[in-house]
């Protein structure tokens, strides 16, 4: 194989390489799990990371995701440090307003608080696929 042929092919590699690598990393993705099978079987994920999906609303300071087949919900506790994130802080622009809702897949530490009104509540790592739900739930 000459020099010029190497190169050529060596080319071709690296460009599927780098246009294949997005679409492998997505596959490694974990699905979201539903709020629902979480809090169905809490003491599982307590201590772990969950990823999951639901509708996010925002009252004063506290932040909830919660899923309407099972009519349940988890508190978001969202930190200093990742609130400066990109993800993060777009998400919390998103919800801060009033009456405003968001479809939103949340990964974060899943922890206990020991308190009976809000027995659950997940540390927020990030926040991808916000999409803002209208007022009247259309």
């Amino acid at each position: 194989m000459n020099v010029p042929t190497f190169i050529r092919a060596t080319g071709v590699v690296l460009g599927l390489a780098c246009v294949t690598s997005p679409a492998m990393a997505r596959g490694d993705e974990t699905p979201p799990d539903s709020i629902c099978t979480v809090l169905g079987t809490a003491a599982r994920y307590v201590g772990t990371t969950v990823t999951v999906r639901g509708v996010a609303t925002s009252e004063g300071k506290v932040t909830t995701l919660a899923d309407a087949q099972c009519k349940s919900g988890v508190a978001l506790s969202i930190d200093e440090g990742n609130s400066h994130k990109r993800d993060v802080s777009s998400f919390r622009r998103v919800i801060s307003g009033k009456n405003a809702r968001a479809d939103a897949t949340v990964f974060g530490r899943f922890k206990s608080t020991g308190d009976a009104t809000a027995p659950y509540v997940i540390d927020v790592y990030s926040v991808r696929d916000v999409v803002e739900v209208p007022a009247d739930g259309t």
